[in-house]
């Protein structure tokens, strides 16, 4: 005679990914399987008070910004200019880039931290990687980071979204080095904030989700694979070719991509944009050369003026977390 436990046998979950009691639990209010899916939900954080720290930052010449240090000499944040951050003018740019998400009809989310001591959560890209079934957090090589991964955590939790997996001990991710190509294949580039052991943990987090990782390695002076590339359509992608690898970009051709290239002489964090739709994407407003580019290939272009808060070293990409994209048909 069977006993009780052998007879629940037969109601038992094998791949929590595949059975339907997985929408039955956590719902399908989030996932991003793909780049360029039209934007559902997005998280941002709108610089604040925190920034107000950086008045005690010192400018050093070595780094060529204004450089925010703790009592035991860790840095906590950087401003890429002798003057004290506008952060009266961040925040009229963030407005209006938040001003657009809105009318292409996404639902906005903020990060926020009522202490105000960390300074650099404007850049939500890094906080986590959104996969199909939900997300994997990061875990920041520097300092100043440390805190983004607390208060991440709080908000995934609250938003019903499921941690799938942390990055931990060694490893070192961030957002803004992952892509989501298709639901399964995605990309990551390896650089000073992206190490091996961190790679090697999140190709098995992938791995349960069946989806395949690619690694590309970046050169020293860029930091994400957002620097770099990142897709703008179905099939198409805005590259830098100057620091792309070239069997990198070859297998983004017999993949079917079209290869849009970044304009050398557009300012930095140019190629730093998102796409709010297939064919469809928010620019720097100062990337004037690159913006033809996207046009003669066929993609629209929403300009933002974003020139304050790219002193923080990053762009609209970096800035910018979508929760949730419709899939690609």
């Amino acid at each position: 005679m069977p006993t009780l436990q052998m007879y629940m046998d037969q109601s038992k979950i094998e791949n929590m990914f595949q059975s339907e009691v997985y929408e039955e639990v956590w719902g399908n209010q989030f996932g991003v399987d793909n780049s360029v899916g039209k934007i559902q939900k997005i998280l941002l954080h709108c610089p604040g008070k925190e920034l107000e720290q950086l008045k005690d930052g010192i400018y050093e010449e070595e780094a060529g910004a204004r450089i925010l240090r703790g009592r035991n000499g860790r840095i906590r944040n950087y401003f890429k200019s002798h003057e004290l951050p506008d952060i009266g003018l961040m925040q009229e740019q963030h407005n209006k880039m938040a001003d657009i998400l809105r009318a292409e009809g996404m639902e906005i989310y903020y990060l926020e931290d009522k202490s105000e001591y960390w300074t650099n959560l404007t850049f939500t890209r890094d906080v986590a990687l959104m996969l199909p079934k939900g997300a994997v957090l990061t875990r920041f090589a520097m300092y100043f980071h440390q805190g983004d991964t607390y208060l991440t955590q709080k908000f995934l939790a609250d938003q019903n979204i499921p941690i799938l997996g942390a990055i931990q001990g060694n490893g070192t991710i961030e957002g803004g080095s992952f892509s989501m190509l298709d639901e399964k294949t995605a990309v990551i580039g390896r650089s000073v904030r992206v190490n091996d052991e961190g790679i090697e943990q999140l190709r098995r987090l992938l791995s349960y989700q069946g989806i395949e990782l690619i690694v590309v390695d970046m050169p020293a002076f860029y930091i994400h694979l957002d620097e770099a590339f990142v897709p703008v359509d179905k099939d198409k992608a805005l590259v830098s070719t100057f620091i792309l690898p070239h069997w990198f970009l070859n297998m983004l051709k017999e993949r079917g991509y079209t290869l849009i290239e970044t304009d050398r002489d557009d300012p930095f964090l140019t190629n730093n944009c998102l796409a709010l739709s297939p064919g469809k994407v928010l620019f720097s407003a100062l990337g004037t050369k690159t913006r033809k580019n996207l046009d003669k290939a066929g993609v629209e272009t929403i300009p933002v003026d974003i020139s304050e808060i790219n002193k923080l070293g990053g762009g609209i990409h970096c800035a910018t977390l979508p929760l949730l994209r419709d899939k690609i048909i």
